[in-house]
């Protein structure tokens, strides 16, 4: 059960909403805890085409009719025509009190856990389980690239005698474990600079760093480090420094496990405060900002199955435009997972009738608050503290 948002926050987050969305914070809903919002259950399918309330990704200026969709990716905005859109526009959305049993969903959870793909077995360690996802396949492109960029710098730019790249030689494998891992440690011990970590000083002197490899060498390859070749470019990409490792890692994660039935899907802010044009500001935050990401994660492990990092206008998500900005978020990353009796739980960004609709069409089940004034939801009276009010339509129930 939840509450209705008051007047004064309301004004407040229409207003955020309605801005552009290149500016938007995206502020997540969980910084509003105190705010009253009600309760909707079971999803269906898309309906009317979602207002422009989803604060999360600007959309393309250019529309086309019949259920076409415009998703931004790694070659620019791309046309794809999604079938299912439009589809449920002639729903009828008649809200009753009479008793109501919700669709029942009959999952299949044999094949889910770790999958075949995975050959970590109850004898591994933590490094067995580093190898899973960072292979020695995704270390040697990085090795590659990073002595590709060095090269390409040092032919590019006069070396002093005393410049820390004047001695350069080609890292390895081996070497570029040995980098993250420090990378890891330092995570761990805060210091206010790098150098700290191989101070001679007995107040920060910690003998491991230089154990493992010279301030020196660290600093040179973290000068050099590199993801993918400077010399290819993709256009109206801003994620192509990192497309490679990202999207291996994102297989990785899809491929090991298979998830059990409960799934959610939210947002999550990873900490950064440089040079990015698509870092977001979120003052209600307790790091207010950061890269925003939209992911799908497994509800019984915290298994992280999917990601999507928010980019602008570019993100990669197949808009459904009768499902809204914030409905094709939850479509994208539930695709592969339809179909097959999962219940998804989300919250008053994403949730509305159109889109638990849709997912009930697609025998998904879904479970989230929801905002009074998205559209095609029951108007309710005021309720007394302690009291609730039940409404269904269509298979779907509203309890306030």
């Amino acid at each position: 059960m939840a509450r209705q948002n008051s007047p004064d926050f309301q004004q407040l987050l229409d207003g955020y909403i309605t801005d552009d969305l290149s500016d938007l914070d995206l502020e997540s809903d969980e910084d509003t805890e105190d705010t009253e919002n009600e309760s909707s259950e079971r999803g269906e399918s898309s309906d009317n085409s979602e207002q422009a309330d989803d604060p999360c990704i600007a959309r393309q200026k250019k529309r086309t009719r019949g259920g076409e969709a415009v998703t931004g990716g790694p070659g620019g905005a791309t046309r794809v025509r999604d079938a299912a859109a439009g589809r449920n526009s002639s729903v009828k959305w008649d809200w009753s009190s009479t008793p109501f049993i919700p669709k029942q969903l009959s999952f299949d959870s044999s094949s889910s856990g770790i999958s075949d793909a995975c050959s970590v077995t109850d004898s591994s360690n933590e490094l067995d389980f580093l190898h899973e996802f960072f292979s020695d396949e995704l270390l040697d492109m990085i090795v590659i690239e990073t002595n590709r960029y060095a090269q390409q710098y040092l032919r590019g730019n006069a070396m002093t005698p005393r410049s820390r790249l004047a001695n350069w030689t080609d890292t390895t494998r081996d070497e570029m474990y040995l980098f993250f891992c420090i990378m890891l440690l330092m995570s761990h011990n805060k210091k206010n600079r790098i150098n700290d970590y191989w101070s001679k000083d007995e107040v920060y002197e910690q003998k491991i760093f230089g154990k493992l490899m010279s301030r020196d060498r660290f600093l040179q390859l973290l000068r050099v480090l590199h993801f993918t070749d400077n010399t290819i470019r993709v256009e109206n990409d801003k994620l192509q420094k990192i497309r490679p490792v990202l999207e291996k890692l994102r297989n990785s994660f899809k491929t090991k496990f298979k998830p059990f039935q409960e799934l959610c899907v939210d947002e999550s802010l990873m900490k950064w405060r440089g040079r990015l044009s698509f870092r977001q500001f979120l003052p209600l935050k307790r790091h207010r900002f950061g890269v925003k990401m939209f992911v799908l994660c497994d509800c019984d492990s915290g298994y992280i199955s999917d990601f999507i990092v928010y980019t602008g206008k570019d993100t990669e998500i197949v808009e459904d435009l009768q499902l809204g900005v914030s409905g094709s978020v939850v479509k994208t990353l539930l695709t592969p997972h339809l179909q097959k009796a999962h219940i998804v739980y989300v919250d008053n960004w994403y949730t509305s009738p159109n889109l638990l609709h849709y997912l009930l069409n697609e025998n998904t089940g879904s479970c989230g608050t929801v905002r009074a004034n998205r559209k095609n939801m029951p108007k309710l009276p005021v309720v007394k503290r302690g009291d609730q009010i039940v409404q269904h339509s269509n298979n779907i129930m509203c309890i306030k």
